[in-house]
């Protein structure tokens, strides 16, 4: 079910608006006949028992006044009922007098036929004049009547008119985000223009603005997808090519040499995995170990991954050294920090020389693992250069360059980094969260 649109809703807003004040004016003319009824029996009363006291004689007091039957109670300074007339069964209640000037909010009171109204005497009596006021209902009734017809015909058409303003404001009000809606159906990845801010209202900039800051994210993200995608293209042609060439070979040769298919095939296998892996980081698809709080024994995952490198370092006549301290826990999934710092160590191995040194040190905040080797190290003004994926120092080196490339991504995944130490020999530092 389609929601209404922001204009219903305005236009809504303002019948409910009208409504309420319509209904305010009805309540508040709901009264006004028995208001003024009172207001014109309070001024007989006081004029009908002007002089009179409690040593009065109640025959001076008239039977009726403008048409209406009078009848009377007198009630004495103490609230007692001294005496009512003979038309009455009952002396009436008594009230107290009417203030001259009412109060600011009162709830309606609905009179009958017969109107009561107090009468302070000059002996601090009370005089009770009631009063069967046809005439004066009948003749204020019209008048309201005719005052009521008069203000419809004059209320109507401004009621209208302020009608039609409002509405022709709101449609310039909603103008400009109409254009920007229009505007952003014609966003795609060929045309990825931000949604201009200068003509909306105050209250739709921050709408807008995130809106503006998420193209930003996607549009960045897209061309990085591109950049991955003809990057990965470019690296996968050579090795495909040459494992084209030996299966065309091995079709000719009685003994095909399957040994080097077989080293083609597993740099392939490593090539594509690693590929998936990075797009995974970059994309943040496995950082949600950040969130998860989960945590690896940092200083046992380092000495198993170097126990399974020994033999790879006794093949090229090398040594490696670890100092560590023990117990070390850090933030992270050991399955990536494995990775991370797998890669760190081969690329000290095949691209560094000498002596490998391993060593921990950490603070309140951070552990940091520093892999360091006897060569020459890496320039200052290469080191970020070497985090860039497919970049490798030498072209000819083993590896396809995304080792340094993909640990970099899982450290700042996780709340870390990734970084060449300005040393004289090669020094590769690991900033873990603790």
């Amino acid at each position: 079910m389609p929601k209404p649109s922001l204009e219903r809703r305005v236009l809504l807003g303002m019948v409910l608006a009208f409504g309420a004040g319509a209904g305010s004016l009805a309540l508040s003319l709901y009264d006004t006949r028995d208001q003024l009824r009172r207001v014109v029996m309070n001024i007989q009363a006081r004029e009908i028992s002007a002089g009179f006291t409690m040593q009065s004689d109640p025959a001076t007091l008239p039977q009726s006044y403008a048409g209406g039957e009078l009848s009377y109670t007198l009630y004495s300074p103490e609230g007692q009922a001294l005496w009512f007339s003979d038309n009455l069964s009952r002396p009436r209640r008594l009230r107290q007098p009417m203030s001259p000037e009412p109060p600011l909010f009162q709830m309606p009171i609905r009179s009958g036929e017969v109107i009561n109204m107090a009468a302070p005497l000059a002996d601090g009596a009370t005089l009770m004049v009631a009063k069967r006021d046809v005439l004066e209902r009948q003749t204020i009734g019209q008048l309201l009547h005719t005052k009521m017809q008069q203000s419809l015909l004059i209320l109507l058409p401004i009621c209208l008119l302020a009608f039609a303003l409002i509405y022709a404001m709101m449609r310039w009000t909603l103008k400009p985000v109409q254009d920007a809606a229009r505007f952003a159906q014609n966003i795609s990845s060929s045309n990825p223009q931000p949604i201009p801010t200068e003509k909306l209202p105050s209250e739709m900039h921050q709408l807008a603005q995130a809106a503006n800051q998420a193209l930003d994210k996607l549009t960045h993200a897209l061309a990085h997808e591109k950049q991955l995608v003809a990057d990965a293209a470019h690296e996968l042609r050579t090795p495909l090519t040459v494992l084209d060439l030996r299966l065309q070979q091995a079709r000719l040769d009685e003994r095909p040499d399957w040994k080097s298919i077989d080293a083609d095939m597993a740099y392939l296998r490593q090539l594509t995995s690693q590929l998936m892996l990075l797009a995974r980081q970059e994309r943040g698809l496995d950082s949600q170990q950040k969130e998860e709080s989960s945590t690896t024994q940092l200083s046992r995952m380092v000495r198993e991954v170097t126990a399974s490198m020994l033999a790879l370092f006794d093949e090229q006549g090398r040594q490696v050294e670890v100092q560590l301290i023990d117990g070390m826990q850090v933030r992270g999934n050991a399955s990536l920090l494995n990775t991370a710092f797998r890669n760190v160590l081969e690329n000290a191995l095949f691209h560094g020389k000498g002596k490998v040194c391993v060593s921990m040190r950490c603070d309140s905040e951070c552990v940091y693992l520093t892999v360091a080797d006897e060569g020459l190290g890496v320039p200052a003004e290469r080191c970020e250069q070497m985090f860039v994926r497919f970049h490798k120092g030498t072209q000819s080196s083993k590896g396809a360059g995304l080792g340094l490339a993909i640990t970099r991504q899982i450290m700042r995944n996780l709340g870390g980094d990734a970084r060449f130490l300005d040393q004289r020999h090669g020094q590769l530092q690991l900033q873990f969260p603790r």
